[in-house]
Parts: C-alpha cells; structure tokens; sequence
C-alpha cells in the first residue's frame, strides 16, 4: 500500500490537514506534509521506506508487536513491508515524512561504498537533532518552486547517507575521499560555465568524474563550501558586477542564473546583507534614474 491508499482507507478527519505528492526526480518518492487531531490509520504495509520527522506534538502507533511513541524533534524510521498503524495523542502530531524506494536507498549507497545495498535500521525513533534538521529542511526545500535542483539534490543526498551510515545496519563504510584536485577543478569549472543555468548534481559529478557522494566530500573539504554554496557565490559576484550597469533588476536575475526577481532579492539579501536595488543605489548612484524607472 502507497501512502496516498492509507489515506483514503482512513480519510483525515474534520481540522486535519494532509498535502501529498510525488518527487520524479527521486523515482517518485511520495511526501507527506500532515498535520492530525483526530485521523487514525488502519494497520497498513509500504513497500518503501518510512522517513520523516515529527514537527510538533505526539504520534502513537502499534509496530512489531509494540505500543510505540514519536514526539516533536525525533526522526521516524521504518523498513519496507512492516505492518504498522498512527493515531494522535491528546496533543495531535504533525509530521513531514518521505517514502523513499529500496531502489533509492540502493543508489545512494552505491554511490558512497560502491555497492548497492539496502539498509535496514533495527530502531523507529530517533534522538539525532542533526538528522531532524536536514530532513525537515529537505522536505521544506521540496515545497519550495525556488529551491534549485543541485540544493535540493544535495540535500536529499546528505540526509539518506548520514541515516543509513549512522542508524542502519551497514557493515560496508565509505569509500576514502582523498583530496581529488583535478575532479574539484572539473567541477569549479563547470559551474563556472553554468552560472545562467540550472545545475543538477548527477551532471555535475559526472563532469567532475566522481560519484554524486564522493564529489560533495571532496569538493567541500578543498573549496569549504557545498557545490550549492559555491554556484551561489558565484552568481551573487557576478550579479553585483552587473549592477554597476544598467540592465533592469529582472534581467540581472535571470543573467545569474535566479528564477525570478523575488528568487534573486531573497539569496542575494542573504549573503550580501542588502538588497540588489540598495547595493546598485549604493555602488552606484547615477543609476538611481535607472533603478527608479525599472
């Protein structure tokens, strides 16, 4: 049973609210965004993985044989075909969960140990705060239409390897980084010439002749930043060379890359502190005339 059945098994019930869909990119991998007062779910099976987080009250559940509690702030795990059921608590529960495919977890693991294994993790709740932030801000950044492929690739990344290396069963650990400069150089360079474009980690690791695991190490232990990091510096240095002329605000963000003027405002405010109209007034002020018109 797919999660979108458990649900219309047991629909959500008055003052509940699920929003469900499916990521293409990660063989269609279902997310789950929920917040639950009163839905229960009848005992059920998946044939993927359970991985998800509890954002804010207490879920409760019946699991191999168990009465078991998940509250705010634990990572939530379960294997593919383990009969479970939920409830709320007094409180409710909201939750963000993934249902990732065993062929997903097996790529991602061959890509870090060069071998295509499927994990299995002997237990449900998590207490791992670092886990709970990188899958919470994966399932958020799936929300978001801005959130760029190679971040969101990144991410996806990060958080099912750090889960199967630190709470699966895996004898098999990662392959040695070692310090690659060429591949890093490869990378940089396509980056650099991809700075208008998106960018998908697959195309980028195979530009730099590593697998998607072993780049991200690599790359961030030489340049000290994620791939993603580095792409947006680049864009934010490029943009602020455009701004000294007299393009609109709206082709600067599509010449760097941004999806929209908004998607531009917001990551360049991050990282420059003001935003792209106040850093052109600033740098300068001639183009006043222009901002204003624009």
């Amino acid at each position: 049973m797919d999660q979108q059945h458990a649900l219309i098994e047991k629909p959500a019930g008055r003052g509940d609210f699920a929003r469900l869909w499916r990521e293409a990119r990660f063989d269609g991998m279902e997310c789950l965004n929920a917040r639950f007062q009163r839905h229960s779910y009848a005992p059920h099976t998946h044939e993927t993985y359970v991985v998800g987080v509890i954002t804010a009250g207490t879920e409760l559940y019946r699991c191999r044989g168990s009465d078991r509690v998940a509250q705010a702030g634990q990572v939530v795990v379960l294997d593919p075909d383990v009969l479970h059921d939920g409830r709320p608590a007094a409180d409710g529960y909201a939750y963000r969960m993934f249902y990732p495919s065993v062929g997903l977890f097996e790529q991602a693991m061959a890509d870090a140990t060069g071998r295509p294994v499927a994990p299995h993790f002997p237990a449900m709740e998590l207490d791992d705060p670092e886990l709970f932030l990188l899958i919470r801000g994966l399932h958020h950044g799936l929300e978001d239409p801005h959130r760029e492929p190679l971040r969101t690739d990144t991410d996806a990344m990060r958080a099912f390897t750090l889960l199967a290396f630190r709470h699966g069963d895996l004898t098999a650990r990662p392959l040695p980084a070692g310090r690659e400069p060429v591949a890093v150089r490869r990378a940089r360079e396509y980056l650099d010439a991809h700075l208008d474009d998106p960018v998908e980690l697959a195309e980028l690791a195979e530009a730099a002749g590593l697998s998607r695991f072993h780049l991200l190490r690599v790359f961030r232990a030489a340049v000290g930043t994620t791939p993603h990091g580095y792409l947006t510096d680049r864009r934010v240095a490029r943009a602020k060379r455009l701004l000294a002329g007299p393009l609109p605000l709206a082709e600067v963000a599509l010449a760097c890359g941004f999806c929209d003027q908004a998607h531009f405002n917001r990551v360049f405010k991050g990282r420059v502190g003001v935003s792209p109209g106040q850093y052109r007034r600033g740098s300068n002020p001639i183009q006043d005339v222009l901002v204003s018109a624009a």
